[in-house]
């Protein structure tokens, strides 16, 4: 019964926040272009997602569980979830990490500001 719960409660979530959840076998074209923000997370750590990622504008935004894909967490050093990596034509530019309570602490401002240095350096 518990496992029932736990999957209805994924499935409301997932269509709750209608963010698109990339894999290993997608990652490297969905960041290939432009700005791109990926926040990733772990399953035991969906209440602290980061909530305002609609209010982000320049971008493209995406999630990646790390349980679903393992090497991207290794490959891209992630230690503490949520982790939000902001990539431009496929390389990392800028990182923000959760604090010790598993929060993020970098407000949509901060995060749109970043977005917006990457975005304008193309002009």
């Amino acid at each position: 019964m518990k496992k029932f719960l736990l999957l209805v409660s994924i499935v409301i979530a997932t269509v709750i926040n209608a963010q698109e959840k990339i894999t290993t076998s997608n990652f490297k074209t969905k960041i290939q272009k432009g700005v791109t923000v990926v926040e990733f997370n772990a399953p035991f750590n969906k209440s602290n997602n980061f909530k305002d990622w609609k209010q982000l504008e320049h971008c493209e935004y995406y999630t990646v569980c790390i349980h679903d894909s393992p090497e991207l967490k290794k490959k891209h050093k992630i230690i503490s979830f949520p982790t939000l990596i902001i990539f431009r034509n496929g390389f990392p530019e800028k990182k923000f990490r959760a604090n010790i309570m598993l929060e993020l602490d970098a407000t949509v401002q901060e995060i749109q500001e970043a977005v917006d240095e990457l975005y304008l350096d193309k002009f």
